[in-house]
């Protein structure tokens, strides 16, 4: 498989280092505040979705970015699979795909080419939380690479699900 195949186009919703959880609605076609983390709960990096896409809590699949650069909610960026951080929470399988930006790939191809630290702040943060939400919870169970999260995608795309039906 060639780098090419792990390119996808991404929406941001949520931007690093805010607790405003906002969600993309359909109907209005804008952005909706879903409600404001606690503190300290703030994102550690960009947050959205996939278009075109089904993840199995019937949502479309989460993504988030990994870079140091700012970028903006209700745009679309381009990127690059890199790994995905398996999780759970209320609703059931909550996989978060993890991807950079094409200026970033050439340093961060993979899951294991992320900083400890970069690992322990997604880990930390996606176990956490919910934690001070009654009736919520979350919960990681590991991060893997970048073919498994590829699947994952693949798994989760609209015309395949479509497919699967017919």
């Amino acid at each position: 498989m060639s780098d090419r195949d792990y390119k996808i186009s991404v929406y941001i919703e949520i931007e690093k280092h805010t607790n405003v959880k906002y969600e993309y609605c359909k109907d209005s076609q804008k952005l909706v505040v879903d409600r404001v983390l606690p503190y300290p709960f703030f994102y550690p990096q960009a947050y959205g979705f996939i278009p075109n896409t089904l993840a199995p809590d019937n949502d479309e699949l989460d993504i988030l970015i990994v870079t140091n650069n700012h970028l903006k909610n209700d745009t679309i960026y381009m990127c690059y699979i890199i790994g995905v951080l398996c999780m759970a929470d209320e609703k059931g399988e909550d996989d978060k795909i993890l991807c950079v930006l094409e200026e970033d790939y050439e340093k961060i191809k993979d899951i294991s080419d992320l900083d400890d630290k970069t690992q322990d702040d997604l880990i930390w943060f996606f176990s956490n939380y919910k934690s001070l939400t009654p009736g919520k919870w979350s919960k990681v169970t590991s991060l893997e690479d970048k073919e498994t999260a590829y699947e994952i995608y693949l798994d989760s795309l609209l015309e395949k699900r479509v497919e699967r039906l017919l």
